[in-house]
């Protein structure tokens, strides 16, 4: 195997040299067509390792005038080397990112040029990310996306962090210290970095994207401090723009490689500079006595509720970690035989990974300071809690999260639901569109723990992929960032995956929005799900379409097109053979999805605003996330063509009502809130009274959760007219022609 290193210039590419055999070193200038066929051996394949398309040394010279500059660096010398290459030698393909693109921002036209700087150099990493993805993907390469984090190790390196402690140290010289040193990085050695990529290329590794670094986070003062570097040599500065915390996230790199190792930042400061100091906590000692190999809680506030929160969570026999207090009389020292830290000792520590919650006991907060504490530490990751449904009540305001099972069955008014296991998906390979929406991450969940053999977790949004990878670590969960409607690509997956069942979840779906966006909604809701039924059948693969209580005598858009989306899947149905099936799945409103009534309700209460009602005698059905999708996955061991299954949604809530059921739990949490509403009116395509079955259906019961439904017509004849004219109107983009051909779904 040949490796071909880009960047000959690069701090990483020395490394690299070390750990690699049968390498070449080309220097971006070099790319050229007869230097590349000239490095390129015959009959060996090889591995690319991109270092350096985008020279750091240059961050602080990018303005207005040199776009094309460094565009012509980053990315049009790497689309050239990708094009040059042939495809069938390239075996992996290694990208230098930065963690400086979890950092991206969508606003930088009115920031400081430092800032605009660097969203600049990030947003050209993220693109060159993005070019090597697709490519990668379209040619079934592996690839390797590595952000590194804040590196040391090269003594020549002008930007690292460590280098210019030691220098400044050395030489006596000056050191820039912004927001007074309060932020935490991640330092990982060049020769770790090194190494990582050389077990990549030799290893068998699951492609993807990387944080490089060691996941402990150091704060800059204590760095200051420990190199004893004189105060009147310390040139202090604040920047708005600075980030606090940049810690990598490194539980799918050691997933990967569980034995790896990172190198001792301390001992490299220590030989540097011959110190003999070392980086202690007084807390240090008090942490080691917890199991620190359990997961566990912090309580923030050491005083009389933080006592009282500690009782009842040991109670429940949790793990309590430490307590957190902003007194520094009150830190390093105990309380009920459990350390008091500061908040930055959390990362000093390295135990910010074993706290899975954060309790807030600081009541004496007013709400202004209390929603300020509040910021700071979610931002950093953490799940924080009020417990309002306690004695002791925190705060007034109401989390989804806070509310228990019990809690959301008596507000909807619904029985709890035993789960059961599905036979027929035991081994079996799934694709579920839609992935990282409320039902398609939950449908996710619920497959994995129902033994699958595999899931491909599919949709279009980056930042939804992203955080479903970061809540389900599963092994057997294989995320794709797919647009439906790319259907050449889905069905690459499909056959290379040899599917078994596609989950279809993946639909347009706020009623008011898609009022106006008729094409969009057509494009996403009827289309693709017309493609994905054709791929369905093509490879006799069963599919669950889920479908929704507005397609029951419809008036809204998203109505009419889950309608014509029923439909589609019947027509497929009627092309499949007995073995394989397409079932219909048609359920109402779900408790805390993304946008629903819910939701909103909740952000309106906490806020102290009037809930905004459209009608006081509107009504909606509702049901659990948890429940609907476990019924949708039970419909899997049932073949129903021409039939609709019906999940029973038992009866519909009164809005009203419903808002008023949440601000009685505000109101056991605070006394002094007052419930208020407003009716604002029905919104375009909203209904009154929603209806789970259509008065042209017949409803028959399967079993006490689900029902089938069937149309009193099934012409298919008549379906494939209506639809064959519905996508030439579309092609013709004829908007008011589209919405009458549309609407005329009612009578078939």
């Amino acid at each position: 195997m040949q490796n071909i290193i880009i960047g000959k210039n690069s701090s990483l590419t020395k490394r690299n040299i070390k750990f690699l055999k049968n390498f070449t070193v080309l220097s971006v200038n070099e790319l050229n067509q007869k230097n590349i066929e000239m490095k390129i051996t015959q009959n060996k394949r090889v591995n690319l390792i991109l270092n350096n398309f985008f020279p750091s040394k240059f961050l602080n010279d990018l303005s207005h005038s040199n776009y094309r500059q460094f565009c012509n660096l980053s990315l049009e010398r790497l689309i050239f080397l990708l094009e040059r290459i042939p495809t069938q030698k390239i075996n992996k393909i290694i990208y230098t990112s930065s963690s400086a693109v979890h950092r991206l921002s969508n606003n930088i036209s009115d920031e400081k040029q430092d800032k605009f700087n660097r969203q600049l150099y990030s947003s050209f990493k993220l693109a060159a990310e993005k070019l090597i993805i697709n490519y990668a993907n379209s040619n079934n390469k592996d690839y390797f996306i590595m952000r590194l984090f804040n590196t040391y190790g090269d003594k020549d390196d002008e930007f690292s962090f460590i280098e210019k402690i030691i220098r400044a140290k050395k030489n006596n010289d000056h050191i820039t210290l912004i927001n007074k040193g309060i932020s935490l990085r991640d330092f990982v050695h060049l020769d770790d970095v090194a190494k990582i990529y050389n077990l990549f290329l030799i290893k068998k590794i699951k492609k993807g994207i990387y944080d490089i670094g060691t996941g402990k986070g150091v704060l800059i003062k204590d760095l200051i401090q420990i190199t004893k570097i004189k105060s009147k040599k310390i040139k202090r500065v604040n920047k708005i723009e600075e980030i606090q915390n940049s810690i990598a996230d490194t539980k799918k790199l050691l997933s990967q490689l569980p034995n790896f190792k990172f190198k001792e930042l301390t001992q490299y400061l220590q030989k540097e500079l011959n110190l003999t100091n070392n980086l202690n906590f007084k807390s240090l000692s008090y942490l080691k006595k917890n199991n620190l190999d359990i997961p566990g809680v912090a309580i923030y506030g050491a005083g009389n509720a933080g006592k009282q929160i500690f009782n009842e969570l040991s109670k429940n026999n949790e793990n309590i970690i430490c307590f957190i207090d902003d007194n520094s009389q009150l830190q390093n020292s105990i309380l009920n035989g459990v350390p008091i830290i500061s908040y930055d000792d959390i990362f000093k520590l390295n135990i910010y990974t074993k706290i899975k919650r954060i309790f807030l006991a600081i009541p004496s907060l007013d709400k202004i300071s209390q929603t300020k504490k509040l910021i700071k530490i979610k931002k950093d990751f953490f799940d924080v809690r009020f417990l309002p449904e306690k004695k002791f009540l925190l705060s007034d305001q109401i989390n989804l999260n806070d509310l228990n099972i019990n809690e959301i069955n008596d507000i909807l008014n619904r029985k709890q639901f035993k789960v059961k296991k599905i036979k027929k998906l035991k081994n079996k390979k799934v694709l579920v569109t839609g992935a990282a929406g409320t039902i398609g991450s939950e449908i996710c969940r619920q497959l994995i723990q129902q033994k699958v053999n595999k899931v491909i977790a599919v949709d279009k949004s980056e930042i939804g992929i992203y955080n479903l990878q970061n809540k389900n670590n599963s092994k057997k969960i294989y995320y794709k960032l797919i647009d439906i409607n790319n259907i050449k690509f889905l069905e690459k997956v499909i056959k290379k995956e040899s599917i078994d069942i596609i989950f279809h979840a993946a639909a347009y779906k706020h009623v008011n929005i898609l009022e106006k966006n008729i094409f969009s909604a057509i494009k996403n809701n009827v289309i693709a799900t017309y493609n994905l039924c054709k791929l369905s059948h093509r490879y006799s693969c069963d599919m669950i379409f889920i479908s929704t209580d507005k397609a029951a005598n419809p008036k809204s858009v998203l109505g009419y097109t889950k309608r014509v989306a029923e439909k589609i899947c019947e027509y497929f149905n009627h092309l499949k053979n007995k073995d394989s099936f397409i079932n219909i799945v048609r359920f109402g409103n779900v408790f805390g999805s993304s946008g629903s009534a819910i939701t909103n309700f909740l952000e309106q209460i906490n806020l102290d605003k009037p809930i905004k009602i459209t009608h006081p005698k509107a009504s909606r059905y509702f049901m659990t996330i948890t429940e609907a999708c476990h019924l949708v996955i039970q419909t899997t061991e049932i073949n129903s063509k021409n039939k609709i299954f019906v999940l029973n949604m038992g009866k519909p809530l009164n809005i009203l009502n419903l808002a008023k059921s949440l601000g009685m739990i505000r109101t056991k949490i605070n006394s002094n809130y007052t419930f208020r509403y407003k009716v604002i009116g029905l919104k375009p395509g909203e209904k009154l009274n929603e209806t789970i079955v259509d008065n042209k259906e017949i409803k028959t019961k399967f079993n006490n959760e689900i029902f089938f439904v069937r149309s009193k017509v099934n012409k298919i004849s008549n379906f494939v007219e209506f639809y064959q004219k519905l996508t030439f109107i579309f092609e013709k983009q004829n908007e008011k022609e589209l919405f009458k051909q549309l609407v005329k779904i009612k009578n078939l």
